[in-house]
């Protein structure tokens, strides 16, 4: 479990340490660039960047840098600074040093802090699962909410059908609901964009104009995909939650997705001042949206003594008092390449690895030379016999304590008889079932090929091509590299070690 975890939180913290040098990119960029869309572009570009990086990490066939290992090869770095166990961290008299660990399951190399990172881990997959969850209750209730909700008068459905035609707008079109249980309109759904009116919009008192706006404004959300992104950047911010980057993108993301469908909605009538005053009145709580006879209701200054940036505010100064001009998309040039620049970014911070990957577990399957970690030993042949006691242990000098994951390979020249006797690394070499090892015969003498493994403290034998996972009490306390003879002597050539 906990070798599991351990290479989960390099993985993360390698991933986060990716996501944050790419994100502040991402946000020094976003604040020095004044187009809405542009910086519509900069900021899912963060959040794609963002929910990649994990993928981007685990994927292993692209090279990989070790940062901290090249300082500490050059100097830069004095080597205290990452303490290191060593498997050959013993001392003459063949006893683990005070150094080492006595207990080789927990031999993960961790640098200092090992209990500090996993209990951090382990919060933050709590956090992830408690904000996923409420992910999961946001959608549970836009699908209640739509359940609930009728469907619009003929009256309404006719606006909203002459404003397709008017906006020459392909299908599909997003569907249209009412509910009485908000007061402001929505977006939602993911497969199929649903706008969902407040009730008091869909009656006979309704000012036409004003639901327009409305129908405007949602349907500039539905052309730009803005609720199918939206739940992507809540993924984002919840699998990232302990990055400030990502709320803070999420939230010019929004403010910026108000602006282009504010000037979208407020385009056909030629006039802004018109938008932004029912834009006032309906988010403060006024129905802006029904018809006053004519008379002129004053808009509630409900913004006096707050800062400028609150939101609204910063949408009606948008409209009214915009000093440049509005893209209602960027250049190709932007949307296209400042994407792929960022794309190659994120691959090459997931080649780095802040912390090396030191439980070699990660690295059994297909250890790479290149790695800042990888160590093998080699033997071209030597020969294992029996001494006078006749079950005697042969100990490789000096000791080598086998770590928690490893790959051993090796050709034994043996009987069938001595290959059952036989122990490499306390591990035996035939399946726990095999009945009167003694009757077996000691002749005829060939060549055996034998690979051991164990990762995540699990021991798996294969000689020549049958595999099996020899009795967990026999190699419970196995520690060393070790081998046990049988009655007779066994030749062992090509020794491999990789961990």
């Amino acid at each position: 479990m906990w070798l599991v975890l351990d290479q989960f939180s390099r993985t993360l913290i390698d991933a986060a340490v990716a996501n944050a040098i790419l994100l502040s990119v991402v946000v020094v960029l976003v604040v020095f660039t004044r187009q809405p869309a542009r910086r519509i572009v900069l900021a899912q570009t963060g959040v794609y960047a963002a929910l990649l990086m994990i993928p981007l990490v685990v994927f292993d066939a692209l090279p990989r840098s070790y940062p901290i290992d090249w300082m500490l090869r050059t100097g830069l770095v004095p080597p205290p600074l990452t303490p290191e166990l060593s498997p050959l961290d013993v001392d003459l008299a063949g006893k683990p040093s005070p150094r080492g660990r006595s207990d080789s399951s927990s031999q993960a190399e961790w640098p200092a802090g090992e209990r500090l990172v996993r209990v951090a881990t382990l919060i933050y997959l709590v956090g992830a699962a408690a904000g996923l969850s409420w992910f999961g209750l946001g959608v549970w209730g836009f699908q209640r909410l739509l359940d609930r909700s009728v469907e619009v008068s003929p009256a309404t459905q006719r606006v909203f059908d002459e404003l397709i035609v008017d906006l020459e707008r392909s299908p599909p079109h997003p569907a249209l609901r009412a509910s009485d249980w908000l007061r402001s309109p929505v977006l939602g759904g993911v497969i199929r964009p649903t706008i969902v009116i407040p009730g008091r919009l869909d009656r006979d008192e309704a000012d036409p104009d004003a639901l327009r706006l409305i129908l405007l404004h949602e349907l500039a959300h539905a052309d730009r995909g803005d609720a199918w992104f939206n739940a992507l950047a809540a993924l984002a911010q919840i699998l990232w939650f302990f990055l400030p980057h990502l709320w803070w993108l999420r939230t010019q993301l929004r403010i910026d997705q108000e602006f282009l469908a504010d000037r979208r909605a407020a385009g056909p009538l030629g006039e802004t001042t018109h938008y932004a005053r029912w834009l006032v009145g309906l988010s403060s709580g006024r129905p802006a949206a029904v018809k006053t006879d004519g008379r002129e209701v004053e808009s509630p200054r409900f913004w006096r003594g707050r800062p400028f940036d609150t939101p609204l505010l910063q949408r009606v100064a948008m409209l009214l008092y915009c000093p440049f001009a509005v893209e209602g998309r960027p250049p190709r040039w932007f949307s296209v390449g400042v994407p792929a620049a960022f794309m190659l970014l994120a691959v090459a911070l997931s080649m780095s690895r802040i912390l090396a990957p030191v439980d070699p577990s990660a690295l059994v399957p297909s250890p790479k030379a290149g790695d800042a970690i990888f160590r093998d030993l080699g033997l071209s042949e030597f020969e294992v016999a029996a001494t006078e006691d006749n079950r005697s242990v042969v100990v490789f000098p000096p000791k080598l304590a086998i770590p928690p994951a490893f790959r051993l390979k090796v050709e034994v020249k043996a009987s069938p008889r001595t290959l059952a006797q036989l122990r490499i690394a306390g591990c035996p070499l035939v399946p726990h079932t095999v009945p009167n090892v003694e009757d077996l015969p000691d002749e005829p003498l060939r060549w055996h090929h034998v690979e051991i493994r164990r990762q995540f403290g699990v021991f798996t034998v294969k000689i020549d091509d049958d595999e099996f996972e020899p009795d967990p009490k026999t190699v419970a306390d196995a520690r060393w590299l070790t081998f046990s003879p049988g009655d007779q002597p066994a030749t062992v050539r090509n020794l491999q070690i990789t961990w």
